[in-house]
């Protein structure tokens, strides 16, 4: 179990960090842009489409599985907060399982859209060239497929009563008491 869970984290930091990485390209990538447009008076060409066709994708949606594992979605406990821990840990399971199916569907579906594209050879033409944009369908099925998995195992694991296990690769803020945001 302690393999499954090691692996599972190596790939939600590895996604992680390609998303970490693209953020320093977009803001490089734009900051020549201005740089470019305002002292030299030629721009960049195609800076819109690579900063909302591959950068902004990739940026939103690889990291899904480590928000998925530091339980960082979205969520409204007005009345769950107050229910037996039984009931609680039966709508925990019944999200985790509910969201294993949908990110799976999603991912699957994305991926089909994906092959479509890689072997159609899409691609867009801007300032007169044409850039190939098929790589940037890769991200969704990557990252909800990821997510996927994250759920799946976390469910697993509650099944079994076990931790998940997902942070093995988290390193402690030696200054923050018990690891914890103050």
């Amino acid at each position: 179990m302690k393999t499954i869970a090691l692996v599972l984290s190596w790939l939600i930091s590895g996604t992680s960090t390609i998303a970490g990485i693209i953020v320093l390209l977009l803001i490089s990538h734009v900051t020549l842009d201005v740089v470019m447009r305002f002292a030299f008076g030629t721009p960049l060409n195609a800076t819109i489409l690579y900063v909302s066709a591959f950068y902004m994708v990739a940026i939103a949606f690889l990291p899904l599985a480590a928000v998925e594992q530091r339980d960082g979605h979205i969520a409204v406990e007005l009345l769950v907060e107050n229910f037996p821990t039984k009931i609680q840990t039966f709508l925990a399971g019944f999200a985790l399982l509910l969201t294993t199916i949908v990110t799976a569907t999603v991912a699957i579906r994305t991926g089909d859209e994906a092959l479509a594209k890689f072997i159609g050879g899409s691609f867009s033409i801007e300032a007169g060239g044409k850039i190939i944009t098929w790589p940037t369908y890769l991200a969704l099925p990557l990252g909800f497929g990821l997510m996927s998995f994250v759920s799946a195992w976390k469910f697993i694991c509650l099944l079994m009563g076990r931790p998940h296990g997902l942070d093995a690769l988290r390193i402690e803020d030696p200054y923050l008491s018990n690891g914890d945001a103050q």
